[in-house]
């Protein structure tokens, strides 16, 4: 993870998108340590390096996020600012049981819920997935303290099941993809 304000103010500021995608280059390099690597960009705008393993990258506000995968298994990582914003659009990115275990829960934990699906959308590389409908996150303990959750994405009869990890980082949720079946 990197603070953009800090890296923009080391490295110079060149307007957002080119900070964000400068750190992330910046974050990659410094982690293979190999200052040959380059991203490139799929044109769904999927990441992929030259050489290595596979990444995703999120970036949100101030902060940037690079995952990287064990051997060539597709990852998926999302950072969010936990922001009131999210309720309003929650019925586009939620199924009704997931609506109604939300129904008393914490900002943080509604934010956890659009931050995990994100990261399963970037790990599973199909176009056009159904966040409400194809992406269905299991009920789980939530603790501030971070933790655990398992998810499957459903679609044209067949299934697909994630382990995701969480962290709640301040005003940001952080979570990422650990292994799918």
């Amino acid at each position: 993870m990197l603070d953009l304000k800090e890296f923009a103010g080391l490295h110079g500021s060149e307007g957002k998108r080119q900070t964000e995608k400068k750190a992330a280059l910046y974050a990659v390099r410094q982690t293979l340590g190999d200052n040959s690597v380059e991203i490139s960009y799929e044109p769904s705008g999927k990441p992929c390096l030259s050489i290595g393993p596979q990444i995703s990258i999120s970036h949100s506000y101030d902060k940037l996020a690079v995952l990287f995968s064990e051997g060539n298994q597709a990852v998926g990582v999302d950072i969010e600012m936990v922001r009131g914003k999210i309720l309003k659009i929650k019925e586009k990115f939620l199924s009704l049981s997931e609506l109604k275990e939300l129904e008393q829960a914490p900002l943080e934990k509604t934010t956890l819920y659009w931050a995990a699906k994100e990261a399963i959308y970037k790990a599973a590389g199909l176009e056009g997935l159904l966040f409400a409908e194809e992406i269905l996150i299991h009920p789980f303990e939530y603790s501030e303290k971070g933790g655990t959750l398992l998810a499957q994405v459903k679609r044209s009869g067949s299934e697909k099941k994630y382990t995701l990890h969480y962290k709640i980082l301040n005003d940001y949720v952080l979570v990422y993809t650990d292994n799918c079946e």
